[in-house]
């Protein structure tokens, strides 16, 4: 059920080529890597299911229509067959480390009726064309890209992405619970969303590793158990 990037189907593979070259056609000599982390790094992709999460890190600045011109670029392989999810900084705003860091491109398929509003022309402005913004998620996916990460192409995970300090890091993962919308799914994927949530922030307290969805939930039950049975034995 699980794939790893070494067991991938050819299709998945192919799109994760295409999207290399993507950035490579626009970005050439200027392209510094790109990176997976997620749920293929951990070895717990599901295809057609799991995103493939993406960094990207770039020698320069990307303006506002090559962002809309890689966007295009992106919609056209999205899904085909695995979503896409991605993320490009701009090397200079990696090292020096700052917290939140500059996120200057990024996409999902949440993104994509926007990103088409834009480039035909019927939404002027966005945010996430327009500008470079605070994404306080960047900590959480290097330092899951420094435990595990795979460079697709470009320089070695060691040479460009620094050390997340452990305040940043434990920050990134805790605020989503602050900012998780109970009502954004429908209510039977709370057990899918919430408690992986929940598994992924209590496991890392405890075994200062990033776990994947299903190992956070796994972990999160056998926590529960031995909790209660403790529980238990102190009546």
């Amino acid at each position: 059920m699980f794939k790893s990037f070494q067991t991938l189907s050819p299709e998945v593979k192919t799109q994760i080529g295409l999207l290399v070259d993507i950035w490579r056609g626009h970005l050439k000599d200027a392209l510094t890597g790109v990176y997976l982390h997620g749920s293929l790094a951990q070895e717990s992709f599901v295809e057609g299911t799991s995103d493939i999460d993406v960094l990207i890190v770039t020698g320069r600045k990307i303006p506002r229509e090559e962002r809309l011109a890689i966007a295009k670029n992106v919609i056209d392989i999205d899904k085909k067959p695995s979503p896409l999810e991605m993320s490009a900084i701009y090397v200079n705003d990696l090292n020096p480390w700052t917290y939140p860091t500059l996120c200057q491109f990024h996409y999902s398929d949440s993104w994509t009726e926007r990103y088409q509003q834009m480039l035909s022309g019927e939404q002027k402005e966005n945010f996430i064309a327009d500008t470079d913004f605070d994404d306080h998620d960047i900590a959480s996916y290097v330092r899951l890209t420094n435990q595990c990460g795979i460079c697709v192409c470009g320089k070695s995970i060691k040479d460009v992405f620094p050390d997340v300090p452990e305040p940043d890091f434990w920050d990134s993962i805790s605020r989503e619970i602050d900012e998780y919308d109970f009502n954004a799914d429908h209510p039977k994927h709370f057990d899918s969303s919430i408690l992986p949530l929940l598994g992924r922030i209590l496991s890392y307290k405890h075994e200062k590793r990033i776990l994947s969805k299903c190992e956070a939930a796994l972990w999160l039950k056998d926590y529960l158990i031995n909790e209660i049975k403790r529980g238990d034995e102190l009546q």
